[in-house]
């Protein structure tokens, strides 16, 4: 049981409830709807495929609709546009002419908000250029380096502020469909400031949900304010594409670091995304320098690591969760235990925090295979997924929504239980779950935790280490005299 989590984003190359299964199978933890390609139909029947193809499968799997926010982009057109270096064209808030080389965008403040002497990005900045020119309605552009534009493909203005709301009207469609299929987690596009945060909540909130936010760091804005957009949302996704355009491309894997530790110290899950196998979109395959990058995000401690285009519209959408899931596990098989240095941690709850971090303690690594956690809110499994501990933690919760959420932590698997009433009903469920999921055998160690009085709400407040199988062999005794 991998503790990194994988997402794999849902499209044209997965589209069946068969292809679904066969990712679940090859070790996908949660799948992602990308709501920048498609229609509200397109949506709602992509969330029906993979909660239809998961229901058999054997931990939950999650869902995350990921909002697209003001993203910058050239508008959709038929062909492409070859470019060479020197060669001028025109962004203009009008229509596409691509004899002309004349190319729409999505939004007119492009238009309006850059300046001669700045830079223009397209496509994650394969493609450079300098605005040499405007006038109304229209920028001119000169061409850095060579290359070929396609249709729909992003722009980047990292030194060019805009005034674009964070929140479409788009984007509120978007939540409510995000409701409608309950999705589990919400990414927000384009978070600048924790008050982007704040208004989302507020948005899902007043139409009726309860979805967790994903703030997707990928502006400049957002690193200035980056502690404090990690302490607004749910979680964090490091989105590389549009963040390594926004900041210097060297700085970003030590970017990429500062926001997994703090992550971690706030107890906030955290995604790394992006280009991971990008390769394999072509090639079944992955590059070495891929391999290294994924490992590298497994070291410093994220919780999952997300395939785009790769499962979307790649060609090997299977291998790819598949050499994925193999980098994660022979690199955890081979990682020194790593501890969050407790003085650094931002949530405290005195007895629930001391208690997982005795949970999580180094001397029963060897002694205990599987943590058991009673859960009611999933608050519990989440601190003693960021203590690191080297077991599997089965989060155990009669929630079924808390029981799906928990699919995105780092080492928690979730699984449905009744409440149990009594130290006895909580052991033959321990007992009942570690025999269904083949957790443990007969005489090895469990860790318990939990809280009592059972059926109430009250913070966990007990742990214990049983032996697996020995309430039965007490029965079968008992049964014999």
């Amino acid at each position: 049981m991998k503790k990194t989590k994988i997402i794999a984003t849902y499209g044209p190359a997965i589209a069946s409830a068969s292809k679904v299964s066969e990712l679940v199978t090859a070790g996908v933890n949660l799948f992602r709807v990308n709501c920048s390609h498609g229609t509200t139909l397109d949506f709602v029947k992509a969330a029906d495929t993979i909660k239809s193809a998961v229901r058999k499968a054997q931990f939950p799997v999650g869902l995350l609709l990921d909002i697209s926010g003001p993203k910058l982009r050239l508008e959709r057109f038929e062909g492409k546009l070859p470019v060479k270096a020197g060669q001028r064209l025109k962004l203009t808030a009008g229509r596409t002419d691509l004899d002309k080389k004349v190319l729409a965008v999505n939004h007119p403040a492009i238009i309006s908000s850059v300046r001669k002497g700045q830079k223009v990005y397209i496509d994650d900045g394969n493609l450079v250029f300098d605005v040499v020119g405007s006038g109304r309605g229209w920028v001119t552009l000169r061409a850095v380096n060579a290359g070929t534009i396609m249709s729909g493909k992003g722009i980047n203005l990292p030194r060019t502020d805009i005034k674009i709301p964070t929140i479409s009207d788009k984007d509120k469609e978007d939540i409510k469909t995000a409701i409608r299929v309950k999705a589990d987690y919400i990414a927000l596009s384009f978070v600048r400031s924790p008050a982007d945060v704040v208004e989302a909540r507020r948005i899902i909130e007043s139409f009726g949900g309860d979805q967790k936010i994903i703030a997707k760091l990928e502006k400049r804005e957002s690193v200035a304010n980056l502690e404090k957009i990690i302490k607004e949302s749910d979680g964090v996704m490091i989105a590389r594409g549009d963040l390594g355009v926004e900041v210097p491309f060297a700085e970003l894997p030590r970017l990429q670091k500062d926001i997994i530790r703090l992550a971690n110290y706030q107890h906030k899950p955290v995604i790394v995304a992006t280009q991971m196998l990008e390769s394999m979109r072509f090639s079944p395959r992955a590059t070495r320098a891929e391999v290294n990058d994924v490992a590298t995000a497994v070291f410093d401690l994220t919780d999952a690591v997300m395939l785009s285009a790769e499962t979307a519209t790649g060609k090997y959408p299977v291998e790819a969760v598949k050499t994925m899931e193999q980098i994660i596990t022979a690199t955890e098989s081979r990682m020194d235990r790593t501890d969050v240095p407790y003085e650094h941690h931002e949530v405290r709850s005195d007895i629930t925090h001391s208690i997982a971090h005795a949970v999580s303690s180094y001397e029963h690594e060897k002694l205990v295979k599987v943590i058991f956690a009673f859960t009611t809110s999933g608050f519990t499994a989440s601190l003693i997924s960021n203590l690191m501990p080297p077991q599997p933690i089965i989060a155990l919760t009669p929630n079924e929504r808390v029981r799906s959420r928990l699919t995105l932590l780092r080492s928690v698997y979730p699984v449905t239980i009744d409440q149990p009433r009594s130290f006895d009903d909580m052991l033959a469920t321990v007992e009942k779950v570690s025999e269904r999921y083949r957790l443990t055998r007969s005489g090895e160690k469990a860790i318990i935790t939990g809280g009592v009085p059972f059926g109430s709400t009250v913070p966990t407040n007990f742990m214990m280490i049983h032996e697996i199988g020995k309430k039965r062999r007490n029965v079968r005794r008992s049964k014999r005299k």
